[in-house]
Formats: structure tokens, sequence, C-alpha cells
């Protein structure tokens, strides 16, 4: 463990990307007694030194907004200026390493918590000793939570709390840790339709399926405005979500993900337990093979492809290559946030070095080499997929 916590913590020191302290100094102005933080960022965007709408739901602002008044608390007017600062002095400033380490404490909260709250899924002593080993010290994971530090990551703490209450049946209670889970971020919502399986009867399906609906809606509608529909609601990183669509003619189009999700639904339709880690699975890795994804959407799936990695061995080698796969491919996009520029603590000469994405176009064209690679994740995920539906009774 001990091994475990100084890995993160070096990681955490040495790479820097700017959506950690893009989403702290936008939570910070809860300590001013800002509630609507969408109007607030939309009414002051040409006095603000970062522009960026909030693309979160308001329970996300409020979470990370009641830290970041303890941060200012403890750390003082130095950690607010530094959070306003927009140029190099972000970089230059002697407690910028004091800084990182403080906004990323509650990734390795939440990190440690998944460690063990994946053990719950395995009944076998073996199983969880290895889960457990797996989540720690895979380097995929570890990069992604504490070098892009973006939020993802307590999203997939309420998901995975969820599925280890519904796994016990304990189903309201693992309903309403859902709801909290969307009430984050959106993208649990895909599985929400499955809810209405796990119910013995029509009235308990109604109450576990609504459940977190409520509990998502409740935190939303204190908020609704057009600034939150446009900023959070159906930002760009909501909508991908379901991308892309096949045009069909006369203004109508075919939504591929949607259109899987469909089949998945009715495949399990019959079934009489729902594995809900295998459908989870599946759903997970439709968005990947479909759209353009965030490198921190990789969490999403991360700990249950350990999961089946430790139910059978059969799952190694072909989820070792969806990794390489689908951490490779947005090394490739044109963004320097994603490579380069997480070095840049160390010396402003990073800015000098050349992206994989401006590497590569000297030779061939990076937008082909990602679609290759991205067709081959299609067909990882298909195989994954198949060997998961032939294992499910294992599983």
């Amino acid at each position: 463990m001990i091994l475990a916590v100084m890995l993160r913590v070096i990681v955490s020191l040495f790479l820097f990307h700017p959506d950690i302290k893009t989403i702290n100094f936008q939570t910070s102005f809860l300590r001013d007694g800002v509630w609507d933080i969408y109007s607030y960022l939309e009414q002051n965007k040409a006095i603000l030194p970062l522009k960026e709408e909030f693309v979160y739901f308001p329970f996300t602002y409020f979470s990370l907004g009641s830290y970041n008044v303890f941060l200012q608390t403890i750390l003082g007017n130095g950690f607010v200026s530094w959070l306003f600062e927009a140029g190099d002095g972000v970089f230059n400033n002697n407690n910028v390493y004091l800084y990182l380490m403080a906004m990323k404490l509650p990734l390795l909260a939440f990190d440690l918590f998944i460690a063990f709250l994946i053990t719950r899924l395995f009944s076998d002593k073996k199983e969880k000793e290895n889960a457990f080993l797996l989540w720690l010290f895979n380097p995929f994971t570890i990069l992604l939570i504490y070098a892009y530090s973006n939020i993802d990551l307590y999203t997939v703490a309420f998901v995975l709390l969820s599925f280890v209450l519904l796994k016990t049946n304990r189903l309201v209670l693992g309903s309403v840790v859902f709801g909290f889970g969307i009430a984050f971020k959106l993208y649990p919502l895909v599985f929400l339709p499955f809810f209405w399986l796990l119910g013995k009867n029509l009235k308990e399906r109604l109450v576990i399926a609504l459940i977190p609906i409520f509990v998502f809606l409740i935190s939303i509608i204190p908020f609704f405005s057009k600034s939150f529909i446009d900023s959070a609601l159906v930002s760009g990183l909501s909508t991908r979500l379901f991308y892309p669509n096949i045009d069909i003619g006369f203004g109508q189009s075919i939504i591929v993900s949607l259109s899987i999700f469909t089949f998945i639904f009715l495949y399990f339709f019959g079934k009489k337990k729902l594995n809900i880690i295998s459908v989870y699975t599946l759903l997970m890795m439709t968005i990947y093979s479909f759209a353009h994804y965030h490198i921190s959407w990789l969490l999403w799936i991360s700990p249950f492809l350990i999961y089946l990695v430790v139910k059978s061995k059969d799952f190694y080698f072909p989820v070792f290559v969806y990794a390489i796969f689908a951490m490779f491919i947005p090394f490739l996009y044109p963004d320097r946030s994603m490579t380069v520029s997480l070095f840049r603590l160390f010396t402003p000469w990073f800015e000098l070095v050349s992206t994989p994405f401006n590497i590569v176009s000297k030779f061939y064209d990076p937008y082909m080499l990602m679609s290759i690679l991205h067709s081959m994740l299609l067909g990882v995920s298909l195989y994954i997929a198949t060997l998961t539906i032939k294992k499910e009774e294992a599983l």
C-alpha cells in the first residue's frame, strides 16, 4: 500500500494537466457565495482570466467547491491568486507542487476507496487480492487519474459502489447511489434502462428504475437555465456519447451507439439473472468504439476490465491489447495537453517539443492512423464482447 501511494504521489507532483486547475478555479467561487455557477461564468466571462464554461453538474460544483473552500482556508490567498493566474506564473509559483498535490488529494482518497471497493465484487480471497493489486499497480489507471486529473474517478466510485450494493440485493440503496453517479457525470445514464431488469415485479422495477432519475432531477432542477443547458446538459462532452450517426436522408439518421444499446438491452431482457458487470462493460466498449472519446473516459470501464481479467485468464491478452489501443489513440490527438505539455512543470522547453501528432504528420496522415487504430479497437471490443457473453455464467 505504501509503495502504491508513493507511485501516485510522484505522478501527481510531476505531471500537470490544466483541467484540474480550471475545475478548481471554477469551483472556487462557491466560497464567494456563487450558487449558480453557469450564469455567473457567462455574465463575467469578459473579466475572468479563464473563459471556459463549467461543463459539469451542480452536484459536482458543490462537492468539489466544498473541498475548495477547505483548500482556500488552509492554503490562503496565495492559492486563490494562483488559481486566477493564466500565464507562466502558473508554473513559476514556488508553491505549485503543494497546490497540485492538495488539489489531487481527493483523487487519491477515491482511488484507494475503489481499490478496496473492487474486492467486494468477488467472494474468493485470491481473486480479491488479485483485483486489489491490479488496481493499485497497473500503470494505465495511475496515469489516467493523476496525470489527467479529471472528475471521472468520482463517478466511477459511485457506479462501482452502486454495483456492489446491487449484487448484494440492496436495490433501493444501489439505485440512490447510482443516481448520485449520474448527478456527478451523465454517462452512467446509458445503463439506467437495465435497472428495469433487476426488479422481481412491476412495482420493484418502477421504484429502482425511477430513483436514479429522481435523484438526478432533484440535483439539477434548482439550477435549470439556458446557461446550464448549454454548458452542461447538452455540451459536446455529453452529446458525444451518441455519435456517430448514419445519414438515411430526409433529415433522419441512425444513431449507431443507441442502436447497439437497444440490441444489448433486448439480448439481456429475457435472462433470468442479469450480470450487471457484463452489461456495463459492453455498453462502455460501445461508447469508446464509436465516439471521439476523452482519455479520462477510459476510467469508466477500468475496474470492470480488471474484474474480467481476474475472473478468467482468457481476458488477459485481449484486455491488455484493448488498453494499449485505447490509451494510444488520444496520445495522437492534436492537443499538447495530452502528451508533452504534461511535463511543463519541469521546464518550459517542453513547449518546444513536437507532439506525437506533429511527428506522425511528417511521414503519414495522423488522422488515418487514428482511424486505423480506432477500427482495430472496435475489433478487439467485439472479441471481448463475444468472450464476455460466452463466459457470462462464469462471470
